[in-house]
């Protein structure tokens, strides 16, 4: 008689996330990665002992065609789908863990900031301010109305924070870092970018992780960095976010990683967050059609955080469909990527991870479509407008 071995926990795991769709699944234990703010999962389980990190890639050929700039809506819906599917599989997975006796959190995906407060009420303040806006524009505004709209002004212009540099770094810290973990549980490795890059799919992947008390054997981080140094992600950035030259050090679960020296994140709200699509470069933008005054550059100093705020605000007096734009970025952020109504929420950049495929070939093609890819200008075939469904 032939006595078969029994399937470990961590192997039951690992085979239901690769069944439901997952193409990378790891895990680490809570210990390694608690020492960092970021990714401590007793912020959202006591006692936590492991974390499962679940990878999707993005589909290749769709990320082609949005670097180019031909056609965007492919790209976004494939997104989409990868967000709410890795929401699906950790749900699975959280399951799983509570039959089993154990207590799981399927983590929120992007955007999942402790600061964000999941009841809050000023998008849709701001979207009764752009409606007002746009009646005034039209002249079918009432006093009433008018007079709404002086008050909203004066508050936006007292709104700006004493510390915008608080609202940019320290007020963004997620409620657990899905790139830390992936890190930890073996995925992938850091790369210049700060982007995990991974050994089949480069950085074109997106996480998840479900935290539990369950006390799992981890597995082993990579011992060699898929990434090659290439740097092409630093030439794909618009927006100058981290340096082409200089270094920083980080250590994720014991193992140091040099990277890209990194600046504000004030820097990719501006170009990521679609408030202009052009910054270092002028031959080419992001599918953001707007731009700096005359041809200006964002400041390269510690005044960017104050700079971003204001412009911020100014987006949003103006009631335009950058505006709007900017709208549905809060909602994103509020109610998180995988619950946001499909094509709500439209990217205008992320080049600096989806330039970075999975070979160099591939790599050095990608920034070649994303660099004669030309500018989207405001109006005509590509007006904005299209991408708020």
């Amino acid at each position: 008689m032939t006595l078969t071995k029994p399937i470990s926990l961590e192997d039951q795991i690992k085979q239901l996330a690769l069944e439901e769709g997952a193409v990378l699944v790891g895990i680490c234990s809570a210990d390694s990665i608690k020492e960092k703010e970021a990714s401590d999962p007793n912020y959202l389980l006591q006692g936590a002992q492991s974390v499962v990190s679940i990878g999707l890639n993005l589909d290749d050929e769709k990320i082609k065609i949005y670097l180019s700039k031909k056609e965007r809506d492919p790209f976004v819906e494939n997104q989409d789908d990868v967000y709410k599917k890795l929401k699906e599989i950790g749900e699975k997975i959280k399951l799983f863990l509570e039959e089993k006796g154990y207590k799981a959190v399927n983590c929120d995906l992007n955007f999942d900031y402790r600061n964000r407060k999941k009841n809050d009420k000023n998008p849709e303040l701001i979207e009764t301010y752009i409606k007002l806006i746009d009646k005034e524009k039209n002249n079918t505004i009432t006093d009433k109305e008018r007079a709404m709209v002086e008050r909203m002004q004066k508050m936006l212009d007292l709104a700006t924070p004493k510390n915008p540099k608080e609202q940019f770094q320290e007020g963004m810290v997620p409620e657990l870092s899905h790139k830390c973990i992936a890190v930890a549980a073996g995925l992938g490795r850091v790369g210049w970018s700060g982007n995990v890059v991974t050994e089949k799919y480069g950085a074109r992947v997106l996480f998840n992780s479900i935290v539990t008390d369950a006390k799992l054997t981890a597995d082993k981080q990579l011992e060699k960095n898929p990434c090659n140094n290439c740097k092409l992600c630093e030439k794909a950035c618009q927006s100058g976010l981290f340096s082409p030259d200089e270094t920083q050090n980080i250590t994720i679960a014991g193992v140091e990683e040099t990277i890209a020296k990194r600046y504000s994140k004030a820097y990719c709200a501006a170009v990521c967050g679609g408030m202009i699509g052009q910054n270092k470069f002028k031959e080419w933008s992001t599918w953001s059609p707007y731009r700096l005054k005359d041809g200006e550059s964002l400041p390269k100093d510690d005044s960017i955080n104050e700079y971003v705020m204001k412009l911020m605000l100014e987006c949003i007096k103006e009631g335009s469909v950058r505006a709007k734009h900017l709208l549905v970025q809060m909602k994103a952020i509020r109610d998180g990527l995988h619950n946001k109504p499909k094509g709500m929420y439209v990217p205008t950049c992320a080049s600096c991870q989806l330039v970075c495929g999975p070979t160099m070939k591939d790599k050095k093609e990608s920034y070649k479509l994303l660099k004669n890819g030309g500018c989207i200008e405001l109006g005509g075939k590509w007006d904005p407008e299209y991408c708020l469904k």
